[in-house]
């Protein structure tokens, strides 16, 4: 490749947009008026609910695609996935002290849940 750091360049100026593909226009309008942190945890809260919504859809389509065996698999492997996800942010809640820990265990559970939900899409999804 003649030019590397122009590639470099290019994909940290998309990457942001990928990893924020599956926000809602409602968070994303909730975050760019944030003016404080209280107002960011509010934005947070809403857009877990959101996404904790399309969690359980994907589930639930996930879990229609699968025969019983997988279905109970799939059932296994959900409950684990929360008490990780939960013990993992738990530490995000508390690294600080300070405020910003709010934040940070909030978008732990945000990006967790999101991540979870495409991952259970992609079970039904053809390749």
């Amino acid at each position: 490749m003649k030019h590397p750091l122009l590639l470099v360049t290019l994909i940290t100026a998309i990457a942001p947009f990928a990893v924020a593909q599956n926000d809602s226009p409602a968070y994303s309008q909730c975050m760019q008026t944030a003016q404080t942190t209280l107002d960011m945890n509010n934005c947070n809260g809403a857009e877990i609910k959101r996404q904790d919504a399309r969690l359980n859809s994907a589930y639930k389509k996930a879990k229609a695609a699968l025969e019983p065996a997988q279905q109970a698999k799939l059932l296994d492997a959900q409950r684990l996935w929360i008490k990780y996800r939960d013990a993992n942010c738990k530490l995000y809640y508390s690294l600080t002290g300070g405020t910003i820990d709010q934040l940070n265990g909030a978008g732990c559970v945000l990006d967790m849940t999101k991540a979870r939900a495409d991952e259970l899409l992609k079970l039904i999804e053809p390749s």
